[in-house]
């Protein structure tokens, strides 16, 4: 082994160090500016990083005694594993290193290595190493699958390189050659669950560059299997001994260089080590990258969509390459032999896969009817297809012609037509571009991205989530369950699935487009003219239902009659109503709460009624009557009779002054609690409640106050959760008729991450009454909270929100919708708004999101009327919309403004 020079004595040696360091990363920067390949620069960082560790290294060693030089040199070494051992760095990643010594040498060797690693650190790399015999590191490489990865990429950079070559050969006889399914086992076993501790999935919209599905890692499993079952990590190696497709091997080349390149530039805008790929990141790189938007993405988009094109072909081919190649147990491999059979003397169906005769495969491949067949063969056992097969039917659909069949045609919808199995089925049929033949608007989805607060995923990923949620509604034991199994045309409800975000990217509203396209998806596939208005009304009116639930007030009986009318039928309700569910949950985790859950099924259920032909008025007529018995019940008053005299005149002035909407959602308990204290209540004292939920780790505070105090309530309780950093995450707003008010918030406390104590209730319902009756203001309030901090400011790449006003949905009140981000102090900044310019909030909805976040304000104006003047309606809009746009670009500044 060649030594290099060591550093001149006269140096300073940690100044030349760090200067070399810094060299190392400019010598990356100035590559990197120059239009050089990922795999370049890592290489050349990696390759000037080596250097100075051999400094560092060099310059200790020549400090020791001759002979202490001598016996160090003959029986340790120094080895590179892991990244460092590939030579692909990027300017912060760490140095892994093994220092590898003979028993002879265990003192002076540990004293040695103590002042070298402290060189490192004093240098500013970031060190991972051990020290160990021979013996020690394969017994460490057995039990410890991360170190046993590390150690294939390991080579020698000093020392005695036979010590270093019998560690490789130990290392490959007593861990891997014969035990080659158990490695194999611990490298994807530890592979999958890094992946799901970094998302789960490729489509996340903030991945993880090195860990995340799709990310440089699985391009590292991939060769470590390689490794394992063929003695090569080698891409290229495995290509020739026909292990892995050209094609396989050029993509993942490609995938590498295009990820290396996106992580140092990570780094470099850090100054520090930075894998994780955020939205702020993304906006950033995108503008470094000089790259132009289109009508329909963003250049964001753009950048996030060809990101994702990289990532997912990754994953996607080391999860065949793992399944392919995976070592089966002897017992597994003559029971598959035993449990396959043939049928037509072509297919083979095994337990767990289906394949075709080799011989036969460019034949039954070289058709769309034969490869549908195959899928719908594989859906109907519930298997999945080969891999070796998958990479025939991928190369085969790349020469396939466009037209379709009516053989073809029907084998996709009784494969669509399916309750088990469709989301994976459809997800292969993508992958492997049938699915593109099939529907050639697809290709526009495959890793679209919308750049927003709210989705999880790219579209495609949503839309075959949405299929998987739509499935595991057939054994949901609720309404969504029992109409989900009453559905008898699922084969359209699943298209309309696949279709309902398909018209996203094209910069119109996606819904219209959807549409077009479904209608053109339609005649496609030849359906009836029933079946197409079907398809297209469903991917039409995907968010309606939402729309409606979560942002309308339901109980009113002219939007219900409206929306009714619109939907027709019950199988189109039906339909509608599981497709919503559907597209909620796929959004992203904890998305469809329980609390959506109910609206949506009381939306549903109060439409099912109408459309079975019982009015809305008589409907509601009919509950409110319910309710209002089982009220007076609760407040031991007698019940009235028809034609008999109310005893109670109290009771019923209070009950009736109240909305429909809160007689109908809220408890009768609640009810009656509310009228009693109503009843007693003085004008100029406040009632406040607080009670925490464990299951949901909220509280719930309730506020009742006279009228004296009905227009600013809700604005000054909105100040005290804002300026304690409160979450409000829902918010039910009544004024009764006579000017009573009764509000419940529910939030979040995210001063305890557990049960938030009762002395904390109790003080937080004392600020409530001091800010309702005007004895505490925001400003102090603000001032006093000092813990409060501004969120992370939103880049121009977002819209700064809009104001839409509803003058058509409610006879009583005008509806005003805001759109805008979720940050700490909106609803503050806009219940301000609303009660400065005079008007009551009457209802409201909170937060009530899909794709956007939503807060609804149903208000009435100071005569307690409805708002019918034009020019003051454009006033209230013009106002809002600059309120948003003002707190958008200042924050928490706006907070303190009287």
């Amino acid at each position: 082994m060649s030594y290099i020079s060591p550093t001149s004595s006269a140096a300073q040696p940690f100044v030349v160090y760090r200067a070399k360091l810094e060299q190392a990363r400019e010598r990356g920067q100035e590559l990197l500016k120059s239009g050089a390949s990922g795999l370049q620069i890592a290489t050349a960082i990696a390759e000037s990083i080596e250097q100075l560790i051999l400094q560092i290294i060099q310059d200790q060693f020549y400090q020791l005694p001759e002979a202490e030089q001598k016996l160090i040199s003959q029986h340790s070494t120094i080895m590179v594993i892991g990244g460092s051992g590939r030579g692909l760095m990027a300017p912060y990643s760490d140095v892994d290193l093994l220092f590898l010594y003979r028993s002879q040498v265990t003192s002076e060797f540990s004293e040695f290595v103590g002042n070298v690693v402290r060189n490192f650190w004093d240098t500013g790399l970031k060190l991972g190493h051990s020290v160990r015999t021979v013996a020690d590191s394969v017994k460490m490489a057995r039990t410890e699958p991360e170190f046993a990865t590390a150690m294939i990429e390991a080579r020698s950079i000093w020392g005695d390189e036979s010590l270093a070559e019998q560690l490789i050969r130990s290392f490959y006889r007593h861990v891997i050659l014969f035990r080659r399914r158990i490695f194999f086992e611990q490298c994807v076993i530890a592979r999958w669950e890094e992946r799901e501790q970094h998302g789960g999935a490729v489509m996340q919209l903030e991945p993880d560059i090195k860990r995340s599905p799709g990310g440089l890692r699985d391009i590292h499993l991939l060769r470590w299997a390689g490794y394992s079952r063929y003695g090569t990590a080698n891409l290229d190696m495995l290509r020739l001994d026909s292990r892995i497709s050209s094609r396989d091997v050029r993509t993942l080349k490609h995938a590498r260089d295009y990820l290396l390149k996106v992580r140092i530039q990570l780094h470099y805008e850090a100054g520090k080590q930075q894998d994780l790929f955020t939205k702020d990141t993304q906006l950033w790189m995108a503008e470094q990258r000089n790259i132009e938007g289109t009508n329909g993405q963003r250049p964001v988009e753009l950048l996030m969509q060809e990101y994702f094109q990289h990532s997912k072909a990754v994953a996607e081919i080391t999860e065949r390459f793992i399944k392919a190649h995976r070592p089966q147990p002897v017992f597994s491999r003559i029971y598959n032999f035993l449990m396959t059979h043939r049928s037509d003397s072509i297919l083979k169906i095994v337990p767990d896969h289906l394949d075709v005769v080799p011989k036969y495969r460019t034949k039954v491949c070289s058709n769309l009817e034969e490869i549908l067949k195959l899928f719908d063969t594989a859906s109907l056992y519930g298997i999945s297809i080969a891999p070796e097969l998958l990479d025939t039917i991928r190369e085969s659909t790349l020469q396939l012609p466009p037209a379709l069949t009516n053989e073809s045609i029907d084998l996709f919808r009784a494969i669509m037509d399916r309750s088990n199995n469709l989301g994976p089925t459809l997800r292969t049929m993508f992958e492997t571009g049938v699915l593109n033949l099939l529907i050639p608007y697809m290709k526009h989805a495959y890793c679209l991205l919308q750049f927003n607060q709210y989705h999880s995923y790219t579209v495609d990923e949503h839309t075959f989530r949405a299929i998987e949620a739509a499935e595991t509604f057939a054994n949901d034991d609720s309404p969504l369950g029992s109409s989900y199994r009453r559905i008898e045309k699922k084969d359209i409800l699943n298209l309309a699935i696949l279709l309902h975000d398909i018209g996203k990217g094209y910069g119109e509203d996606h819904s219209k487009m959807g549409a077009m396209i479904a209608a053109d998806t339609a005649v496609r596939f030849g359906l009836k003219e029933e079946e197409q208005k079907l398809l297209v009304f469903l991917v039409r009116e995907h968010l309606t239902m939402a729309h409606l639930a979560f942002r309308r007030d339901i109980s009113d009986p002219d939007i219900l009659f409206a929306f009714s009318q619109k939907v027709g039928s019950p199988e189109k309700l039906r339909m509608l109503y599981v497709l919503t569910a559907a597209d909620i949950t796929a959004v992203g985790p904890g998305v469809f709460t329980d609390w959506k859950s109910e609206l949506l099924s009381d939306l549903y259920e109060r439409t099912m009624l109408l459309l079975g032909g019982k009015h809305s008025r008589y409907n509601r007529d009919q509950r409110l009557s319910r309710v209002k018995q089982r009220v007076r019940s609760h407040l031991e008053l007698p019940q009235v009779l028809e034609n008999e005299e109310d005893t109670t005149p109290w009771f019923t002035e209070l009950f009736n002054s109240f909305s429909p909407h809160y007689l109908l959602v809220t408890p009768s308990e609640r009810i009656a609690a509310d009228i009693k204290i109503l009843r007693d209540l003085p004008a100029d004292q406040i009632v406040v409640e607080g009670e925490f939920e464990p299951e949901t780790r909220t509280v719930n505070y309730h506020v009742i106050a006279q009228a004296m105090y009905s227009q600013s309530c809700f604005h000054r309780v909105v100040s005290v959760f804002t300026s304690k950093r409160m979450d409000i995450i829902s918010a039910q707003i009544t004024t009764s008729a006579s000017g009573g008010v009764v509000d419940s918030f529910r939030v979040i406390d995210n001063d305890y991450a557990e049960e938030v104590p009762a002395s904390r209730i109790k003080k937080m319902e004392t600020e409530i009454r001091k800010a309702v009756v005007g004895e505490s203001d925001a400003k102090t309030m603000f001032l006093n909270n000092q813990r409060f901090q501004e969120a992370a400011s939103l880049s121009g790449e977002f819209d700064l929100g809009r104001v839409e006003i509803d003058n058509q949905s409610s006879k009583r009140c005008t509806i005003i919708d805001v759109i805008a981000h979720d940050r700490i102090g909106l609803l503050y900044i806009v219940s301000r708004a609303i009660s400065r310019m005079g008007l009551s909030v009457v209802m409201a909805k909170i937060s009530t999101h899909l794709d956007q976040v939503v807060d609804v304000f149903y208000v009435i104006d100071e005569q307690g009327q409805k708002i019918e003047d034009d020019a003051r309606l454009q006033d209230i809009s013009k106002q809002l919309q600059e309120t948003l746009h003002e707190f958008e670009l200042e924050g928490y500044k706006r907070y303190q403004r009287v």
